[in-house]
């Protein structure tokens, strides 16, 4: 490959000046600064006579829809002027000058099918498009391959419609498998785009399209350094998901919780995000996904007993747990296949596994359940080990759901209110999450988050204690039955998890087992019944978490601020508990709240977020997008966090500024 490319850049240098390579500008501020010269070139390794695309488009040639805006490929009577047109006036600039009559004539071969055009469109107005047509200068010095050669002439976005993605949705459609160059013409075997090496922006969005770097080379006649991108039909046909994901992803989150209770799978489809127009890294709205399964695979005695055992970190030999990071992975593969299964979903559908494990240390975080144990055994690639790269850029690797809150939980732009958005499970957590932004504003508002400390953790181990046959208090049935024995109350709350500040995350180190047994023997040892310790830890969980919000949400949560209270987790089903919440709030926060909301209430399956949370960790990771909220784990900048395992259908890893 690297011999053709050398002819490719050794034909290139002395036609840069001619009229048919100019420069291509894309005007989108979103993929700023704009493309300098890039050239799309293709390569035939089976015909060597002329040809022409297909005048018109099939029948079945694709129409995609994303973000409000339409793409397709253009029909040979599409008027050419519209088209010169939308070039001078949104792709002229200092850096690309546009000679108009060697446009017209490459807009001219759109009604022979030379030319190929894709372009986007809002409504019935032209946004942008790019252009591909048959032959091209940059190689003509190229032996036999030049007849079976095309380039991208043209390259064009309004910049009106930024942060849409329309320049990268261009680029991709160009070489998707239905939609592009391929299709067209099955003879073409490579594409190729040169950009301006310091251009890292524009030469993101040609990877995000599928193509990789070849090699950046001095180039004399534009007095630069020039990179060279290819994309090659093999790559493409091999890529079930379009690089970039500029199509729905198909992503398995798996987790287990720190009740201890049992391994939940879900599978779930991905739309492409919405990334901000500030920072690629960062997304400008919440992501849309759909379940398509989900299910939990609860633990025998004997696997509960073996989880508590490593989590309490007292196995004198460290091999236990290296067994142990293993044997969650066996785990996790054999719960994902047996979803696989059952459900009859297409395993090579599957793009990723996003896998939290089950943490067995929460300072510093330690999960288990080997990535690489999971991808052999279910040949899916697997992203996970999230929380590390928070810690390393200074935080705690918690609260995870920080960042599920901040994309999915965040109240519309046409809210005045913050919403306090709770999830509770073994332990407890909590977001304040400011209304989106509205439109064309900028995005000024920092959500918060903290651990406030216990969820059902104790109250289960307690249920328990009072009646071995049941595994939580259904509808809180036996807490209401119970009193609150205040003077515990109030010795419980002078752990020294209630002394820490911002930021605060919990482990199951924090409340290990054996704290709940220390407490239920000091309540015993003050004639406090096993009912009334429920109903004690019951409340506990419920002011400790109202508390927190007074304590550290500020202005926009406290004194009447807001009144939208959200909580997620099995314990909504808990009728007691939720009427003592909502009693903590409306006196520590100072307002009258109506009722607690739900996932439910907001359209979100409450049964498969959490898994759905751990999914989209994988996904974040897999398009390097942030997946950790700095100003909820004190980190000292946002990190996208985890470690990719390869499986079958891994296919390459991508780097800047590396040569492929």
């Amino acid at each position: 490959m690297l011999s053709r490319t050398s002819k490719l850049i050794s034909a290139a240098r002395p036609l840069i000046a001619s009229a048919s390579a100019r420069s291509l500008t894309l005007a989108s501020t979103r993929l700023a600064p704009k493309l300098s010269t890039p050239i799309l070139s293709c390569t035939s390794t089976l015909a060597s006579h002329p040809r022409s695309f297909s005048s018109m488009p099939t029948a079945t040639s694709p129409v995609w829809e994303r973000n409000g805006i339409t793409y397709r490929l253009l029909t040979s009577d599409f008027d050419q002027s519209v088209l010169f047109d939308f070039n001078k006036t949104h792709g002229s600039s200092p850096l690309n000058f546009i000679p108009d009559e060697p446009v017209k004539a490459h807009f001219s071969k759109l009604a022979t099918g030379e030319t190929k055009v894709w372009a986007a469109f809002s409504k019935d107005t032209l946004v942008g498009f790019i252009s591909g047509e048959n032959g091209g200068g940059y190689w003509l010095e190229t032996g036999d391959k030049k007849d079976s050669a095309c380039f991208i002439n043209e390259f064009v976005v309004d910049p009106a419609f930024r942060g849409k993605r329309i320049g990268v949705n261009l680029t991709s459609m160009s070489v998707d498998p239905k939609a592009g160059v391929f299709a067209l013409d099955p003879a073409i075997s490579e594409m190729y785009t040169t950009v301006h090496a310091d251009n890292v922006t524009s030469r993101t969005a040609f990877i995000k399209g599928g193509y990789r770097e070849t090699i950046t080379y001095k180039d004399a006649a534009r007095d630069r350094d020039t990179t060279v991108l290819k994309f090659s039909s093999s790559t493409n046909s091999s890529d079930i998901h379009p690089r970039g994901n500029s199509q729905t992803m198909r992503v398995v989150g798996v987790q287990s919780g720190n009740a201890v209770d049992g391994i939940d799978v879900g599978i779930f489809d991905f739309e492409p995000l919405v990334r901000s127009p500030n920072d690629s890294r960062a997304l400008a709205k919440s992501i849309d996904y759909k379940v398509v399964a989900n299910q939990t695979y609860s633990f025998t005695p004997e696997e509960r007993l073996y989880v508590l055992g490593l989590r309490a970190m007292r196995l004198e030999d460290g091999n236990e747990y290296a067994e142990g990071n293993y044997k969650f992975g066996e785990w996790i593969a054999d719960r994902v296949n047996r979803l696989i299964e059952e459900t009859g979903v297409d395993k090579s559908e599957i793009a990723l596994i996003g896998s939290h494990g089950q943490t067995v240390s929460g300072h510093p975080h330690w999960e288990f359940g080997d990535l690489s144990v999971i991808a052999q055994q279910t040949g899916i690639t697997v992203a996970g080990d999230f929380r590390p790269a928070d810690v390393a850029a200074g935080g705690n690797g918690t609260p995870c759901t920080c960042t599920y809150d901040s994309i999915m939980l965040r109240p519309d732009h046409t809210s005045e209110k913050w919403r306090v958005a709770i999830n509770i499970g073994g332990t407890s957590s909590v977001t304040f999450c400011p209304p989106w932004p509205k439109p064309n504003e900028e995005d000024t508002a920092i959500p918060l988050g903290l651990d406030p400390g216990l969820g059902v953790f104790f109250m289960d181990l307690t249920v328990r204690a009072i009646d071995p046959t049941l595994e939580f208090d259904d509808n809180g049935n036996l807490a209401r039955s119970g009193a609150v024995n205040e003077e515990l109350l109030s010795i419980f709350l002078e752990n020294k998890y209630y002394k820490k500040v911002l930021p605060i995350g919990v482990g199951p180190d924090d409340f290990p087992e054996v704290l709940w047994e220390e407490w239920r023997a000091l309540a015993q040892s003050m004639g406090v019944s096993d009912l009334d310790l429920l109903t004690t830890f019951t409340e506990l969980t419920a002011r400790q978490i109202a508390m927190a919000c007074s304590k550290w949400g500020g202005p926009n949560i406290v004194d009447g601020a807001t009144d939208d209270i959200l909580l997620r987790g099995g314990v909504v089903n808990n009728g007691f508990f939720v009427e003592r919440l909502k009693a903590n709030f409306e006196i520590q926060l100072n307002t009258k709240i109506d009722r607690i909301s739900t996932l439910d209430d907001i359209g979100i399956d409450e049964d498969a977020w959490e898994n759905a949370m751990y999914a989209m960790f994988g996904y974040l990771t897999f398009n390097n997008v942030y997946n950790f909220v700095p100003s909820c784990t004190g980190a000292s900048r946002p990190v996208v966090g985890g470690r990719i395992a390869p499986g079958e259908n891994f296919h390459s890893a991508r780097l800047t500024r590396t040569p492929m």
